[in-house]
């Protein structure tokens, strides 16, 4: 008799499935905020390119950056409440009323939109309202990744859950663009308040496990903290400065880019779907491929965020769609990979008990410029020609590389 020789059980090891195939929880959690999200995203498009199509020629920057302004301003304006509210709540309950308050408002304004035509002025109110529910929506869910997934899941929850900025980038700009040329604006907002009842019918079959719950003096006092550790962490704190100061142009392309396809280009609002998921999948390449860059994060970051400037300037330069399709995708990778560097670099410096205020209050910082960005933008647009914005972008950012170049090489890294 022959004997078989088999290798013990404890040797064989089989591929790990990914998160969302075992752990459905999550599965549910994940999709609720791809479907808010998109929603979210979907209006946003939909409503600025027919704004954009209501308004006369000479008032489109301006009407069109107020309506970003609208988008930009609850994550910023809120965030000391939102904070307070996810701290103090079940994230369950949280979840649950940002999506409904999301259905709710699109519901009503698609009803008023089916009954009459929607008023000009009412896109804006609604996009503040979206926002706010998605700025309560995706904090939250980042709070609540421990409660969904075991702890050595963590680090694949928090990936999915980052994917999905990129991942909803670029496919709700192209759906929000075809919906609305195909359905109108009204049709748009029926299918993001049906988006919507699918994130609260996902969010209904959450079960998240509870876990302690911290009161909100903790939380300001640990953001006023963070604040006051950057005297000690340099290089930080320069990156911040400079990042916050970058910020400010390099979101201004979302306010650029609706004016630059109507007024220049003359094209449909798919194009500017193409446009702005140019930009997103360039971001989404850079977020997977930006950890193999090597050198001082400081070269890195300032090298990026001069490509960034000199990408931008190609659309002011031509009108050929494919040259400036790839020129955005490498403006998007730019971006991409600038954060995932920086983030990794911030991790490392930061003491692991100050990270989660220190990271606050860093996407604060960092997201201030939009609303203000948007406004000087949207208001330039109605001033300069179109392609002039762009080389702003550019004139803004190239002195900004050069002053992370310098000072950052000679401050150390913890």
């Amino acid at each position: 008799m022959t004997r078989e020789l088999t290798a013990p059980r404890a040797a064989i090891t089989r591929p790990r499935r990914p998160l969302i195939a075992r752990n459905a929880v999550f599965a549910r959690a994940w999709a609720a905020q791809l479907l808010s999200q998109s929603a979210t995203r979907m209006y946003q498009m939909g409503a600025l390119w027919w704004l954009l199509g209501q308004v006369a020629t000479g008032d489109r920057g301006l009407a069109s950056g107020l309506f970003l302004v609208c988008a930009a301003l609850p994550p910023v304006a809120f965030a000391p409440l939102v904070a307070r509210t996810i701290a103090a709540h079940p994230s369950r309950t949280v979840l649950g009323v940002a999506v409904l308050g999301g259905a709710v408002l699109m519901a009503v304004l698609a009803a008023y939109g089916v009954l009459a035509d929607v008023p000009t002025l009412a896109v804006y109110p609604a996009m503040f309202g979206l926002a706010a529910c998605q700025a309560l929506f995706d904090p939250c869910l980042t709070k609540a990744i421990p409660e969904l997934v075991e702890d050595d899941d963590i680090e694949d929850a928090t990936a999915f859950e980052q994917s999905s900025y990129s991942l909803v980038g670029m496919a709700g700009a192209l759906f929000g663009a075809v919906l609305v040329d195909w359905i109108g604006l009204t049709g748009v907002v029926l299918v993001s308040a049906a988006a919507y009842l699918g994130a609260a019918v996902f969010v209904a079959t959450v079960r998240p496990r509870p876990q302690p719950v911290d009161g909100d003096d903790g939380v300001e006092a640990g953001i006023l903290g963070a604040w006051r550790l950057l005297a000690g962490l340099p290089f930080v704190r320069l990156a911040l400065i400079c990042f916050a100061a970058a910020n400010f142009f390099i979101t201004a392309t979302f306010v650029i880019l609706p004016l630059y396809t109507k007024n220049v280009l003359h094209a449909p609002a798919l194009t500017l779907g193409m446009l702005e998921g140019a930009l997103w999948l360039g971001l989404l390449i850079g977020v997977f491929t930006g950890k193999h860059l090597r050198g001082h994060p400081a070269f890195i970051g300032s090298g990026c965020v001069a490509l960034f400037g000199l990408a931008v300037a190609v659309p002011a330069l031509t009108a050929q769609r494919g040259v400036v399709l790839v020129a955005l995708a490498v403006a998007g990778w730019a971006v991409g990979a600038t954060n995932v560097v920086f983030v990794a670099a911030f991790q490392r410096a930061v003491p692991t008990a100050a990270k989660a205020a220190f990271f606050s209050a860093m996407l604060a910082l960092l997201g201030a410029g939009f609303p203000v960005a948007a406004f000087f933008f949207g208001l330039a647009g109605d001033l300069v020609p179109t392609q002039a914005l762009f080389l702003v972008q550019t004139a803004g950012l190239l002195p900004i590389a050069a002053v992370l170049a310098l000072r950052g090489h000679s401050a150390p890294i913890p």
